[in-house]
């Protein structure tokens, strides 16, 4: 086995295990703040330690692949039964897209630049090949999701039931690609409704005093301020053109004076 350098390893799966979680974040179209990524990704690059212990039982490979990917999820996005699986799935599928490509170029070249152990890759690359490999595969990615994004339609009728409590409440929706509002500790996507239209949510209720509060800055294009956030006990979408309900994970931020809630489509999806 040629020599591997531990911080080099580290320092490599950290990078690739930050890109490869964006990537995840952007097939499932989930907020996800650089930070909680960054520290996501710096604790499951441990787990690049394996390729320096002797062959393990291949079962014993793929669990801990699997808790890996599970671990970096729910380091990055927190733990949601709703989504939880779909971005653990995309992670692992990237994880398993780049594996793939690393052995179909180390084909191609007279000299293999990946040493492979126990499940675990050591590139054999310049920290300047590295970032442009990274760029190139993060642009094809961000190109295709931008070719999805022109096709999804935001004329469909929609409406959002929220719960707090014992107390319910449906508004018509309005899916706006502008609604780009994300709680800045969680990543979480906002529905953006006034006062007035969740007063019977509300109760006279102090937002203060709901689960969840906090207040996010909000640039809008004639004005900034701060928008307060609660997190609903429940919150689902429907659609009223395909008939299709789905429960999301969103917070719900008062702004505006509009009597529907403004959601981002990518909740849909």
């Amino acid at each position: 086995m040629p020599t591997i350098y531990l911080d080099v390893l580290l320092l490599q799966s950290l990078y690739v295990n930050y890109f490869l979680l964006r990537a995840a974040a952007k097939l499932t179209h989930t907020p996800l703040h650089w930070i909680r990524c960054g520290l996501a990704a710096a604790g499951s690059s441990l787990f690049s330690l394996l390729i320096l212990l002797p062959p393990l039982p291949a079962w014993f490979q793929l669990v801990c692949k699997l808790l890996a990917a599970a671990l970096s999820v729910t380091m990055a996005f927190g733990l949601h039964r709703e989504s939880f699986f779909r971005q653990w799935s995309c992670f692992f599928l990237c994880n398993f897209l780049l594996a793939g490509a690393i052995l179909g170029i180390g084909s191609l070249t007279q000299k293999g630049f990946a040493t492979w152990g126990n499940s675990c890759c050591y590139l054999d690359f310049s920290l300047f090949q590295l970032i442009l490999f990274t760029a190139a595969a993060y642009s094809l990615l961000h190109l295709c999701t931008l070719l999805r994004g022109r096709k999804r339609h935001t004329d469909s009728r929609f409406q959002v039931f929220l719960r707090l409590g014992e107390r319910r409440l449906m508004l018509d929706g309005l899916a706006d690609t502008g609604n780009n509002l994300t709680d800045t500790f969680s990543g979480t996507p906002v529905i953006v409704c006034s006062a007035a239209a969740l007063e019977p949510l509300l109760a006279g209720t102090p937002v203060e005093q709901l689960r969840g509060y906090r207040l996010v800055p909000c640039t809008t294009v004639t004005a900034e301020g701060l928008v307060p956030l609660f997190r609903p006990d429940e919150v689902c979408i429907r659609n009223l053109s395909t008939e299709k309900s789905r429960s999301v994970h969103a917070m719900v931020g008062i702004a505006g004076t509009q009597p529907s809630a403004i959601f981002h489509p990518m909740l849909m999806e």
